[in-house]
């Protein structure tokens, strides 16, 4: 039974894409066959090819784009040989030839033999245009072959590329920072009215009608207590709702200490001396560096085992700063995410929206995803002040 998928291009203008083509199309099960090598400029392997053709293809891929119109046009290229020969398959084979657009070539130009047929276009996404050949396949009920090809040896043999496996470990970084959980969450109610009882608490709080909800010791404020009630945190985020011993309720319980998790990290910032906020949006903060212990602005962390140092500072083309926003999650485990931000600035303060844009992307714009985890690593030793202790603690 037929089931190659021929891939008809342009050598070598068009290798590229052949190859991204084939190496997916076999990943996905079909048997495909594609020439990288120009097989056809000898006509002692126009014969392989044309056995492929005749007594093994199911479907004719054409990656029409300007070399291959122009190749077509000249009868002494393997181009217009296959397109000879897929139009006079085409007459037994229903379906047989599909064009895709690769390039803003025009469809008046395509060759003749495939000029009534309908194409997908690639030449603005390949993945879109993939989706769309995928799908025809589909509804024509294109057979897959069994037996899963080794894509990645298929690529590497296409690109040229001589290697082997290695067996060894590989380091993988995360933005995600595990964080330590207080013990207890205490829960308060104040005498007196909502925004001076605001004013009057110097820590992390969350409302909660009548109740504020903190890891703060009521003790130093003053504030008269009306409630009191300290809880475990693990307790307190066994159900979704809380009962006080009182009968009155905390609902949404993880929602909450979420909220109150996110502000606390952010007091930690204020609290150091070193670091200070840049508001972004109205819940969101950037802390960025103030100090980072050297002129030069660069601050030294560990990775993997060994030292490095990244700067964190520095004034070409205008005064920067590498800044770091927190969201806490409770799950899978209780973490801390790090989202980098670069923070321009001149003599006279932080720029405007659209002037921090465009040097959020020409500053960093030779910097690689290891210059941005790097630097997120550096950020974190600076504020626990060991280029080892990476791990979020709120007290």
């Amino acid at each position: 039974m037929k089931d190659l998928i021929f891939i008809s291009h342009a050598v070598p203008q068009d290798d590229y894409l052949a190859v991204w083509l084939s190496s997916k199309l076999s990943l996905m099960g079909y048997n495909v066959w594609v020439d990288k090598e120009d097989l056809r400029s000898g006509s002692a392997f126009w014969n392989d090819i044309e056995v492929n053709m005749r007594d093994k293809s199911i479907r004719f891929i054409a990656l029409v784009s300007y070399s291959y119109i122009e190749k077509s046009r000249n009868k002494n290229t393997g181009v217009f040989s296959e397109v000879t020969l897929a139009k006079s398959l085409s007459k037994k084979i229903e379906n047989y030839i599909i064009p895709l657009k690769v390039d803003d070539c025009s469809y008046d130009d395509f060759p003749i033999n495939i000029l009534p047929l309908d194409t997908i276009d690639f030449s603005k996404n390949w993945g879109s245009g993939l989706k769309k050949l995928l799908k025809e396949f589909e509804i024509q009920n294109i057979p897959k072959n069994n037996s899963a090809s080794n894509v990645l040896t298929l690529w590497h043999d296409y690109q040229d590329i001589r290697g082997e496996v290695l067996k060894q470990e590989e380091f993988y970084g995360s933005n995600w920072f595990v964080s330590s959980l207080p013990e207890t969450i205490s829960i308060y109610k104040f005498t007196g009215e909502p925004k001076s009882i605001y004013a009057e608490i110097p820590f992390p709080v969350i409302r909660n009608g009548d109740y504020y909800l903190g890891f703060f010791d009521d003790s130093s404020l003053y504030l008269r207590t009306e409630f009191k009630e300290t809880i475990a945190v693990e307790e307190f985020l066994a159900d979704d709702v809380c009962v006080l011993n009182n009968g009155d309720k905390i609902l949404d319980t993880e929602p909450k200490f979420t909220s109150l998790m996110n502000k606390s990290i952010y007091n930690h910032f204020y609290h150091n001396e070193d670091f200070r906020a840049y508001p972004i949006s109205n819940k969101k903060r950037v802390i960025y560096p103030i100090h980072t212990g050297s002129s030069s602005g660069f601050v030294s962390f560990f990775r993997n085992g060994r030292k490095g140092r990244r700067k964190l500072k520095g004034n070409k083309p205008v005064n920067w700063s590498f800044g770091l926003s927190f969201v806490f999650q409770l799950y899978p485990f209780p973490h801390f995410i790090a989202n980098h931000h670069i923070l321009s600035s001149d003599e006279d303060g932080f720029f405007d929206i659209d002037k921090q844009l465009e040097y959020r992307r020409s500053i960093p714009s030779e910097w690689f995803n290891r210059h941005w985890f790097e630097r997120i690593l550096a950020f974190m030793a600076l504020a626990s002040g060991s280029i080892e202790n990476q791990e979020i603690i709120i007290n």
